[in-house]
């Protein structure tokens, strides 16, 4: 059965390390969304105006980075994991980072396959 791998963390440059480290067991269609933290969507910065200074204002910002990925089965979980913690270290004990992954009973396209294996069947 395939299943979600969910990263969020807070450290883009993290993010980007635990995806090559996850490319090493295959793990490349990953997709990134750009996310805001609850407890700290409530945190608001005063706004000091600044002459020629352009910048977003507004109440929402991001401050983590969400990346979802499907794999193959539970075994493959396990190393994303493992992968993951090369990186972030026990994402028990990270406070900037958390990994979820839940099963999917239906899955459709998944693997993609390529033209060449099409057409072999």
């Amino acid at each position: 059965m395939a299943y979600m791998i969910m990263l969020v963390t807070d450290d883009v440059d993290q993010l980007n390390a635990v995806l090559e480290a996850w490319k090493d067991i295959h793990i490349d269609d990953v997709v990134f969304v750009d996310s805001t933290c609850f407890h700290r969507a409530g945190v608001k910065s005063r706004h000091i105006p600044m002459r020629f200074m352009f910048e977003t204002l507004g109440g929402r910002q991001q401050c983590s980075v969400t990346m979802f990925g499907i794999v193959a089965d539970e075994a493959t979980v396990q190393q994303c994991i493992a992968q993951a913690e090369t990186v972030i270290g026990d994402l028990d004990m990270a406070t900037n980072a958390l990994l979820a992954a839940w099963p999917l009973p239906i899955v459709k396209g998944f693997p993609k396959q390529s033209k060449h294996q099409e057409g072999a069947k």
